[in-house]
This record gives structure tokens, sequence and C-alpha cells, in this order.
């Protein structure tokens, strides 16, 4: 009997702890349930800080505040209306004056005036490109006022001894404007430099300006045609009454720094 009930004992001694086992296994089910949830939580939790905090902190520390723009260095310009070309020594603006003239009654002193009154002096070219560019916007504004043709003074005379006769291509005439140097901006209209002796105590350059369209008017002749195509250089008098009666002139000076 008393055998027995040891025996019965021990087998609810043991169930009980078998039970509690069962319950501690079906706890610790539900606890690591909970735990790996909290620790995927706490692994995301963990990303996003890490993340945020290091891609923030990396992306400020690693390029920091953005250092000041270099400032463009000074540059020759043009005042506006003025066309800018590129010489060796530096920049050169070319405005194109138009006094309105249509009688010829403006003479190369009187250009030069203009020029002086601009803080410029009538120029001259050193290259084809300058030349053909400054043609090219003076027929503009010789069509603008309804001419076929104008006679523009550049900034030129004589070397001593070439007024009449003239001395050659490049032989008879020197720029001065104290810029231009060499011959790339001369090219001459057919038979130009002439043989003339022209009046006055020096002789000039004048760059005709004609349209492919040219027929002569009253006052013209129609043998320009033949002779200059747009652009071309002409010996001629520094004094008015001149030819072409429509008269313009090319300043030029320095670009200014800015």
């Amino acid at each position: 009997m008393r055998v027995w009930i040891l025996i019965s004992l021990f087998s609810s001694t043991l169930a009980i702890i078998i039970g509690g086992g069962g319950g501690g296994r079906g706890g610790g089910g539900f606890h690591g349930s909970s735990s790996s949830s909290e620790s995927w939580s706490s692994e995301e939790h963990g990303h996003g800080h890490g993340h945020g905090h290091g891609h923030g902190n990396g992306h400020g520390h690693g390029h920091g505040p953005r250092p000041p723009r270099p400032t463009p260095a000074p540059r020759n310009e043009c005042d506006d209306g003025w066309v800018r070309f590129e010489r060796p020594n530096g920049i050169w603006c070319i405005l194109i004056g138009n006094p309105g003239i249509t009688n010829g009654w403006f003479s190369q002193q009187d250009a030069q005036t203009a020029c002086t009154a601009l803080g410029a002096t009538l120029t001259g070219y050193q290259n084809d490109n300058e030349r053909i560019t400054i043609a090219n916007e003076a027929l503009k504004k010789t069509l603008a006022m309804g001419r076929l043709v104008s006679g523009l003074w550049l900034g030129a005379t004589n070397t001593p001894g070439c007024r009449s006769p003239s001395c050659g291509p490049y032989n008879t005439f020197q720029w001065t404007d104290g810029d231009t140097t060499g011959v790339g901006g001369i090219k001459w209209g057919v038979g130009e430099p002439d043989n003339n002796n022209w009046p006055g105590s020096t002789a000039c350059i004048q760059q005709f300006i004609i349209s492919p369209d040219f027929q002569a008017g009253p006052e013209d002749f129609q043998g320009w045609k033949g002779a200059f195509v747009n652009g071309d250089l002409d010996k001629y008098q520094c004094i008015s009454q001149a030819y072409p009666r429509t008269r313009l002139y090319a300043c030029g000076k320095r670009g200014v720094t800015r």
C-alpha cells in the first residue's frame, strides 16, 4: 500500500514536471515568436536609423559647404553697337558711323572728328574678316537709306612719296589708327590704288559699299559695278565733295575691361 502511494505520488509529480516543461516550451515558443517580431522590428528600426544617420552624416561630412565659385577673369569687351574683333594684340571694336549725308559733303577729316568725339579714331582692317564683316553691315545701313552704293572712310594716308604716282598695292598707304598692322585687310578694286593726282595734301582710302544689284543713279557711275565688289578699297581724295555721295565712316578703339 505504502509502495502504491509512493508510486502514485511519483507519477503525479512526474506528470506535473512534464506538463510544466511543455508549458515552458509553449511559453518559450510564444516568447520566441514575440522575440522574433521584436528582433525584426528592431532590425528595421536599426536599419532605418543607421541608414538615415549614416547617409545624412556621411553626405554632410563628405562634401561639406560648397566652395565659392571662382570669379571670372576680366575681359576686354566692346560697347553696345560696336563690332568686336579679336586681334593678336587684343580686342578691337569698330563702329559704323552714318551721318545721313547723301550729297557728298562729308570729308575724311569730318569722319575723324566724329570718331574722336566717341573716344575712337578712323580704323584700318587687320584682316579680310574685319573688312568683309564691316562691309556687309555697312551695306545693310546703305540699303536702309534707300541707296545702293556708299563710300566709307577709313583711317589711312599715303606713305611719303607715294601720293602720286602710287607705289603698288601694299606700299602706297599706311594705317593711322595706331593699332592695325600688316596688309591682311587690304583688297583693292580693279586698277587701285590708281596713279591719279587727287586734290589735297594727302591721299586717303575709302571702302566701296555696293549692292550686287547696283544700277547707276543720277550721281553715280556705271563703271563702279565692274570695278568694285562690296568691301573693295579705293584710293581717293580726302576732301569733300566726294563720290559716292552717300557717306559712312568706321571708327575703331580698343575694348574696355569688364
